[in-house]
């Protein structure tokens, strides 16, 4: 007895007796079977068959099931563990089905024509030409879900095979080539068959086989006890399916055969073995944490828990179905701590395998980093695990750097290692323990290539995103539909803030469960600290004990003119003045008039700064009004600078003056006035006092405006009280200007903006998770961006571009901005330095009607001078900004000047001249 079909469309299902003949025929197809071509090598002496390379990615799929994802993975699909095991399983037996076709088999065979005359022999006729345009009309990934749909494969499944390779297909393509009817003149007919008819049974047959053995060792009686998928499982097994055939196609892993070499079973399961052994992932981080005890706690992070942490540690502790929490507490109380315990919690009670940590900047993520790590220690103190920082300059942070990469032949104290395999910027989430730039997380609801590795990452993993007041109205839509699809995917979110606005928490909290919810006792709650989370789908709101600093804080109106009387008065009592300004231009036109009119005992502090200088900047500062500074170091120092002084340092000063800026920005601003508790501050310092320049708003052209709303600058303004008491008016006041609205021009352009960039991001925007099926789920417009176009697409759309700074002297020579020159044979160390050199242009470079322009001139004036530069992994396409020996250089009518004290200046060169 010999299972044959009969009815190819429809289903297979007829056994019945056959001949000797039909049985010899039959044999022969099990022969061609086994002779396909899958991969060639370099040459023409290496190959992989067909077969092998299905069992192979089989293999790396059941590995992948039961070593790498975690328990919670099923829930996630929306399937049980069986039959998530199996339709992966089977998903892995049949996703390269579209290579066993004529045109795939013709473009492959001309590496390998030793095979093709192989194939010929028995009976699949390959032409002697193609057209290559018409052969790329049917890519094998979409060939194979076409050949899954004429055997009746429910399109769910078969979407996955045609996502394999990063991309689901488009409706209009399987329209066009629906092999089911059975007509000659649909696009790619001699992709699949060829142009001889005899070759289109042979096919028929070895697809049926292909798929019959996929049922066979995926325990499925029929292509009828296949599940249906939800859009969720499409999603996270095209992800799992693309990261097993990457490993399987892997030559490193799985190597190639010689030519006249057809494989053999009894290679297996020892192949897949070996190839897992190589590839040497570390143990998957599990969490056992059911409680988290005062002297834990303290073993984690070295102190005993706050008041506030203990109350968020016992209501994570005790949800019975965790989902999403918000966790709204003052500046500096411990918030990363009470996440990362939390997080603890929540992988024990949810099974997953990893942490995200997503922050607004580079220099936040930076500078956790060492905490996160900290902690990633003490769980890996039986077992080596993953860990990844994720942005754009990573891979130059030396703490980072040092991290041993792979794991050690000795035992090692961290217990953590960087991997290679989780290198590479779309498989990074995959790692155990992941600290990111929060545009990491926003790429998950954008439509790109591979954007299902992003998923399987984050689904796996406990997500924390900190500073969510941070985030415009573009970012937030971003913000929502991966919430969304986390919430989908039953994967418990953590977000910190120092406070929100009631509607963004709420429209957080919706998002989230997918669901309408109002109640106007959540929406008007102004208690603080705040915990609002859902638990089986059910909202709950608490205010939180708080036992930490209590102060008031005396708020002054004031001017430009004021500036330097306030600063001169602060300075002889010996003070410590923090001024926090809204651009990089008036930052640095306030520092010089510090030290030309007061003091030179100051520091300036901004975005543009090469990196190498901004570390050494942030050591400075931390080291003069960190928590540990001294009076000595403090006194009459004046430390001036942008909102990164706003989010990412923990520094004290006594008094501070800060542009207007909306409300809850102006109170992260706060929070680093009298941060610490001190014995030694100036006897007339020792309340503190926020002078507010309001000039900015009163200007006509002031670049307040432009990153600003004048609405929310113009509510600020009139919301601001004499007086604001720490922690307790923090959640009022931010209710009192994010809940007004009223009939004014302002108020009107501010409503109109949003709904602007809430369009503008639509247009890149995932779908919901309640979609059918995953067709058409990207844009083909964009699927190609390269990293910093898509960290740019989830950040209103405006790509920062980020040049290297070098010297150039009259003599060609290069060095760099110490003078030290660079050598004519670059070795890998000094590529390295030079990457270090890097900074992002201001904002008027960027815009887009400059940024094409500005990326064009700098190619032209940089390329003649790096052409060896682009055979280095550092250096290879970035764009150099060459200063003269002045440190000047032009750049689209603006005059650039770089210094350590300043940064890079940039003015008009009609300016300059007057």
């Amino acid at each position: 007895m010999i299972c044959k079909y009969t009815e190819i469309p429809k289903k297979i299902i007829f056994i019945y007796l056959i001949t000797d003949a039909e049985i010899t025929a039959l044999k022969g197809m099990i022969n061609i079977n086994r002779i396909l071509i899958a991969k060639s090598g370099d040459d023409s002496n290496k190959w992989l068959p067909l077969w092998m390379h299905l069992k192979d990615t089989a293999g790396i799929m059941k590995k992948l099931l039961s070593e790498f994802v975690s328990e919670s993975f099923a829930v996630s699909c929306r399937l049980n563990k069986n039959e998530l095991f199996n339709i992966a399983v089977f998903l892995a037996y049949v996703h390269d089905i579209g290579k066993a076709t004529v045109g795939f088999q013709y473009k492959i065979g001309k590496k390998v024509p030793e095979r093709v005359s192989v194939l010929e022999r028995h009976g699949l006729e390959i032409p002697v030409s193609m057209d290559s345009g018409l052969i790329r009309k049917t890519p094998h990934a979409l060939a194979g879900e076409e050949i899954l749909r004429y055997f009746n494969v429910h399109e769910s499944i078969a979407a996955v095979v045609g996502a394999h390779h990063g991309v689901p297909m488009e409706n209009g393509e399987l329209r066009d080539q629906d092999l089911k009817n059975q007509k000659k003149d649909i696009v790619g007919y001699e992709n699949y068959f060829g142009n001889s008819d005899n070759s289109k049974p042979v096919l028929e047959n070895i697809w049926y086989m292909i798929i019959d053995e996929a049922l066979s060792n995926s325990d499925h009686d029929s292509i009828n006890a296949l599940p249906i998928l939800s859009s969720q499982a499409q999603i996270l097994l095209s992800g799992l399916l693309i990261t097993a055939d990457w490993i399987a196609s892997n030559t490193d892993y799985f190597p190639l055969l010689s030519i006249d070499d057809t494989g053999n079973d009894d290679l297996y399961p020892l192949r897949v073995e070996v190839a897992w052994e190589k590839i040497g992932f570390p143990e998957k981080w599990k969490s056992a944490k059911q409680r988290y005890s005062d002297n834990y706690f303290n073993d984690s992070f070295g102190f005993l828990p706050s008041e506030t942490q203990k109350a968020m540690l016992d209501i994570v502790s005790s949800s019975d179905r965790p989902g999403i929490f918000i966790l709204e507490a003052p500046m500096g109380c411990g918030k990363t701590e009470s996440a990362l315990a939390s997080a603890e919690l929540l992988a024990a009670k949810t099974k997953k395998k990893g942490l995200f940590f997503g922050l607004p900047t580079q220099a936040t993520a930076n500078g956790l980093f060492p905490r996160v790590k900290k902690w990633a220690e003490k769980q890996s103190e039986e077992f080596y695990h993953s860990i990844s920082l994720k942005h754009g300059s990573a891979a130059l942070n030396e703490l980072f750097r040092n991290i041993q990469r792979g794991i050690p032949d000795e035992e090692s104290d961290s217990g953590l290692l960087v991997h290679s395999w989780f290198c590479d910027s779309k498989k990074a989430c995959l790692a155990d323990f992941v600290v990111a730039t929060v545009d990491q997380m926003l790429m998950s609801a954008l439509k790109r290539r591979h954007v299902m590795l992003l998923h399987l990452g984050l689904s796996e993993k406990i997500v924390v995103i900190d500073e969510v007041h941070a985030y415009d109205a573009y970012m937030n839509q971003y913000l929502e539909r991966a919430l969304q699809w986390l919430g989908a995917y039953c994967t418990p979110v953590i977000l910190l803030s120092a406070t929100l606005p009631a509607q963004r928490r709420m429209s957080l909290i919706r998002a989230y469960l997918q669901q309408s919810c109002s109640d106007e006792a959540f929406e008007k709650n102004e208690s603080y600290p705040l915990l609002t989370w859902s638990d089986n789908d059910q909202i709950h709101q608490t205010a939180l004990p708080y036992t930490g600093l209590h102060r008031s804080v005396k708020v002054k109106k004031c001017n430009d003119e004021e500036l330097v009387h306030i600063v001169t008065e602060a300075t002889n009592e010996g003070g410590c003045i923090g001024i926090i300004l809204n651009t990089v231009s008036r930052a640095q036109r306030v520092y010089d008039l510090v030290r030309n009119e007061i003091t030179d005992n100051a520091l300036l502090y901004h975005a543009q700064y090469l990196m190498p200088d901004r570390s050494k900047k942030e050591s400075e500062i931390l080291d003069k009004i960190g928590k540990n500074s001294t009076f000595e170091k403090r006194s009459g120092l004046v430390v001036i600078g942008t909102q990164v002084l706003e989010q990412s340092l923990d520094i004290d000063f006594d008094v501070l003056i800060t542009d207007v800026c909306p409300m809850d920005l102006l109170l992260q601003r706060i929070g680093r006035l009298h941060r610490h508790e001190r014995e030694n501050r100036p006897c007339a310092l020792n309340k503190p006092v926020c002078y507010v320049i309001t000039d900015e708003y009163d200007k006509t052209d002031s670049g307040s405006k432009m990153i600003y709303s004048e609405w929310l600058l113009k509510e600020t303004i009139e919301n601001l009280p004499e007086i604001i008491a720490l922690p307790d008016d923090i959640s009022p006041l931010v209710q009192k200007v994010y809940g007004s609205a009223d009939a004014s021009v302002e108020y009107s352009k501010f409503s109109k903006d949003i709904e602007i960039k809430e369009s503008r991001a639509k247009a890149f925007l995932l779908k919901k998770p309640k979609c059918k099926d995953i067709h058409g789920f990207l844009d083909r417009t964009i699927e190609t961006i390269s990293e910093n176009q898509a960290e740019a697409s989830v950040r209103d759309g405006i790509s920062s571009i980020e040049v290297l700074v070098m010297k150039r002297y009259s003599d060609g020579t290069i060095s760099f901005i110490d003078g030290t020159r660079v050598s004519s044979d670059m070795n890998e160390t000094e590529c390295e330095h030079i990457a270090e050199q890097r900074l992002r242009l201001p904002s008027r470079f960027n815009q887009k009607w400059n940024i094409e322009k500005t990326v064009n001139v700098l190619e032209n004036k940089c390329k003649p001078y790096i052409s060896e530069w682009q055979k280095s992994y550092w250096l290879k396409g970035k764009l150099v900004l060459f200063l003269d020996e002045n440190m000047e250089a032009e750049l689209l009518g603006y005059r650039l000047k770089y210094s350590y004290e300043k940064g890079l200046l940039c003015e008009k060169e009609s300016d300059n001249n007057e």
